[in-house]
């Protein structure tokens, strides 16, 4: 008969084998739950809104609206819908008038302008627009944008012209 604190050889190789065989279930589910949280970062990272970036206007570029070849980049402009499709245009005119009246403003996740001055696409929001009859444009829309707001200005001086935003542009519907 053994005593209660006496093990035997047998004992303490299968004591060994058991500690031995309860780090496995650890090691493996820490392994397991590096996997989980990878694959949700993975998950969450891909329901995130991709962020709209300008298209550049190719060659044979047409306006989606009037079907005008895009032949001048500084009267230029496009938006972005929300489920992804852009669309360009060959005058601020026809994205503003396509953007109200076939798309709805609310359905249009970002808008780009080309600097009438530099021809470098600007966010929408960031732009400032003038309006004059004076300004002859691809659909006669007068309508220039620029970054910077001090041309506008002396722009609108000159040419007895309107400062607009892009929310006045799109009838206050921007959000």
């Amino acid at each position: 008969m053994k005593n209660a604190g006496q093990r035997t050889v047998e004992g303490a190789v299968s004591s060994r084998r058991a500690r031995k065989s309860s780090y496995l279930p650890a090691a493996m589910h820490r392994w397991f739950l590096g996997v989980v949280l990878v694959g949700a970062a993975l998950i969450l990272g891909a329901c995130q809104k991709p962020v709209a970036k300008p298209l550049e206007i190719a060659q044979n570029d047409v306006c989606f609206r009037c079907k005008a070849p895009i032949a001048e980049k500084q009267y230029a402009a496009e938006f972005a819908t929300k489920d992804g499709f852009v669309r360009k245009f060959d005058d601020i005119s026809c994205m503003i008038d396509h953007a109200k009246e076939k798309v709805g403003v609310r359905n249009i996740s970002a808008y780009f302008v080309a600097d009438y001055g530099t021809k470098e696409w600007l966010k929408g929001e960031e732009a400032a627009f003038v309006k004059s009859e004076k300004f002859k444009t691809p659909m006669n829309g007068g309508i220039l944008a620029f970054k910077d707001k001090g041309k506008v200005q002396v722009l609108a001086k000159n040419y007895q012209a309107a400062v607009l935003t892009l929310n006045d542009l799109l009838g206050g519907e921007v959000k």
